[in-house]
């Protein structure tokens, strides 16, 4: 009963509805409704709106109505549909609720919706009956695997002590298959049961013994109950030779248990053993000692409780052993070895083992494991600084005639040490701008150190900027630190985001603009430096001069030279270079082999705004690498919401589309014709310097080339 409950509960009215039917608008005709009514067979039909969705409906009997009272065939139907108390349900409403409305509604047909009220299908009671008979179907078969599945043997019988049902351990038992013992009296098979207290006074009876020949069994038997009727009984049975070899082998399990707790006592490494969930089902005195507990407060208990930072249901997770690693324990290092405990191929449990002996070397083979880590996490931030600086205005990917002339006059700057102030929406590419000064310039030798103005706590901005002397604080390191200004001594000092530099290190940064000097917190020693700086920011500075929200002079101080970098839905035309681009890093990055991008794609590119700029630009072509089936991009790829735009645009919905969508086309070739016949005059006819100028790989610049016979 309870798989049938189950089963019927997992229905839905998805599940059991038409899908497939007819609707009527309200301007369709009497005609057009007999049609539907023929073609669908259904007695109904929806009426719709906008949207799909639901404003009445149109049944057979209206249809004849009208016709009676000599209505003309070309008569919209919207005078004779229902409009109220129309009988819907929900697509997901479970099955147990539409039994009820099914049952007490005389209305043979309803219609299905969803959330939006727009009509999903078309629900009958025809339906309903059949989805009826195939979950019963189903849940037979289901009863038979699962008695099927049973070791134990099982009889079902009526109230008459027929059978009805064996299992297959029933069959094997008593020689006999299910459709041979049907009908067949129990007491021929079962000897000794008393079955008048079970199926006249529904009484269960547990732990009666029965026979058949030479076998002994244990029966439990329950009456089956409906609506307080006794239908007959169920009897599990199990035969006892079978649990003399469990008492045999359990034997054997308490001798192989007492074995392995005297060699759990003998080792003098501490032990411990727990089981598939993390409770410790063993320990030995040794660990029970070095932690200072009882066994008996310790098993039974979740292994994180007794030892800290403990790995060994991270082994059950993985199987795989861990020997001879350093955990702290009480603060102290020791080694320790971790192995999972595996019966076929499946994890049970894990056994830890820690050593006690050598505690000198053990602390300091930890101190050298500490010493070499501190010393990798070095070298590869050293790494990551060093590609992070390798950016060049190579990179920087346009061919709007504005933004070339900035990347011009910023290459000239790059030679000087004048402050730069670099402007832009948020994701323009204000620190790719930054890191190709550097680069150009006299000091790219030295480090570039970036700031992020907004990224630190207030609180700790100014030690971050200045560093401090050894223990000049609660909490501060004992060899002090250097702060980023001394770090970019003879390098550049990138402050991204200086709009939202504190007033107080405002002041404190232009006094070392103008001394070229600063004091570490808690020194009294002068440390002079010498760099180059460059700032950005997506704000108004000067109108927060205005507003006597940021300093004037230190903002005079960063304008020396200024660098505003237009928005990318100013310069659309390098929308199409940069997704190339994109497209060549994301295929190298992710193994993808996407070769170009529809004419459809493109458009809805080239007409969104692009508020999040080059970055979100380069969002969205990552997203498409990471899911594009095949080696073309096509409209369906794109994220939701840029699909949604344009849908909605309006270039698709006045004149003629297809016209709008040829001149856009048009455009986009035009331009990369342009584009690639400039760079190959730039790079006086150097292919592989020019697809450089481009960004795009020289196989995707011969490809182009062809296409536009250059």
């Amino acid at each position: 009963m309870l798989n049938q409950k189950l089963s019927m509960h997992a229905l839905t009215v998805s599940s059991i509805m038409t899908h497939t039917f007819e609707t009527l608008n309200k301007g369709d005709t009497l005609q057009r409704a007999a049609l539907l009514m023929r073609r669908s067979k259904l007695d109904v039909l929806p009426v719709i709106g906008a949207g799909g969705r639901l404003l009445g409906l149109m049944t057979k009997a209206h249809l004849y109505d009208a016709v009676a009272a000599g209505e003309a065939p070309d008569s919209p139907v919207k005078k004779f549909y229902i409009k109220k108390n129309v009988v819907t349900l929900h697509e997901d409403m479970p099955y147990g609720e539409v039994t009820e409305i099914v049952k007490n509604s005389k209305v043979g047909t309803a219609i299905v919706l969803n959330d939006k009220n727009e009509v999903k299908g078309i629900f009958t009671k025809a339906s309903w009956i059949m989805a009826m008979f195939e979950n019963e179907t189903l849940l037979n078969h289901q009863m038979q695997i699962i008695l099927n599945s049973m070791h134990n043997g099982v009889v079902a019988m009526d109230a008459s002590g027929k059978i009805s049902r064996i299992n297959q351990a029933a069959e094997r038992l008593f020689g006999i298959t299910t459709f041979q013992a049907w009908g067949k009296p129990v007491s021929l098979f079962l000897k000794g049961l008393e079955l008048d207290e079970v199926l006249l006074k529904g009484v269960v009876s547990i732990g009666i013994k029965s026979t058949y020949g030479e076998h002994t069994l244990l029966c439990n038997i329950t009456p089956i109950m409906t609506m307080d009727n006794i239908n007959g009984a169920i009897i599990i049975f199990q035969d006892l030779t079978d649990l003399e070899c469990i008492a045999s082998e359990l034997e054997s399990v308490t001798k192989l248990y007492n074995t392995l707790q005297s060699v759990m006592e003998i080792a003098y490494d501490g032990i411990i053993v727990i089981d598939k969930k993390g409770v410790i089902t063993m320990a030995n005195q040794s660990i029970a000692d070095f932690l200072h507990k009882s066994r008996e407060n310790m098993v039974g208990k979740p292994v994180e409780d007794i030892i800290e930072n403990s790995r060994l249901r991270k082994v059950i997770k993985t199987g795989v052993a861990e020997l001879h690693q350093l955990q702290f324990i009480n603060g102290n290092p020791h080694v320790v070895s971790r192995m999972p405990i595996v019966r076929d191929g499946k994890a049970l449990g894990a056994v830890g083992m820690i050593l006690f002996s050598n505690f000198k070397d053990v602390r300091n083979l930890a101190q050298k494991f500490i010493r070499l880590d501190q010393k990798v996490a070095y070298y590869k931030n050293q790494i990551r600084n060093d590609m992070s600086n390798k950016i060049t205005f190579d990179q920087i990917i346009t061919s709007h005639e504005a933004f070339k002339k900035i990347k011009e006059r910023a290459e000239i700057a790059a030679q000087s040490s004048s402050s730069i102030l670099i402007t832009g929406e948020s994701g323009t590419g204000k620190e790719l701008m930054a890191q190709s000064i550097h680069e150009a310039g006299v000091s790219r030798d030295k480090r570039l150190v970036k700031v992020n103005c907004a990224a630190i706590p207030a609180d700790l901005l100014e030690s971050e900027f200045f560093g401090y002397a050894p223990g000049a604080f609660t909490g501060a390191q004992k060899q002090g630190k250097l702060g980023k200004l001394a770090l970019a001594d003879g390098g550049t000092l990138f402050l991204d985001e200086i709009g939202d530099m504190s007033p107080n290190l405002q002041s404190k940064l232009l006094r070392v603009l103008q001394d070229k000097s600063f004091e570490p917190i808690g020194s009294n020693k002068t440390t002079h430096v010498s760099f180059r700086v460059i700032a950005a920011t997506n704000q108004d500075l000067h109108q927060m001069v205005q507003e006597k929200r940021f300093r004037g002079d230190l903002y005079y101080r960063l304008n020396v030279i200024h660098f505003h970098i237009p928005p990318l839905r100013e310069r659309p035309q390098d929308i199409i270079l940069l997704v190339h681009f994109f497209i060549e890093k994301y295929n190298h990055i992710l193994g993808s082999a996407i070769q170009d991008i529809s004419d459809d794609a493109m458009t809805v590119l080239l007409e969104h705004t692009w508020p999040g700029n080059v970055r979100e630009l380069e969002n969205v072509v990552e997203r498409v690498a990471n899911f594009v089936k095949g080696n073309l991009v096509d409209i369906d790829d794109l994220p939701p919401n840029l699909k949604e735009k344009e849908k909605k645009s309006p270039s698709f919905m006045a004149g003629s589309p297809l016209s709008t969508k040829q001149r856009l086309h048009k455009s986009r070739d035009d331009h990369d014709k342009l584009a690639i016949q400039s760079a190959l005059r730039e790079a006086d006819g150097n292919k592989a310097k020019a697809a450089k100028i481009l960004g795009i790989s020289r196989s995707w610049l011969y490809t182009k080339m062809a296409r536009f016979d250059l």
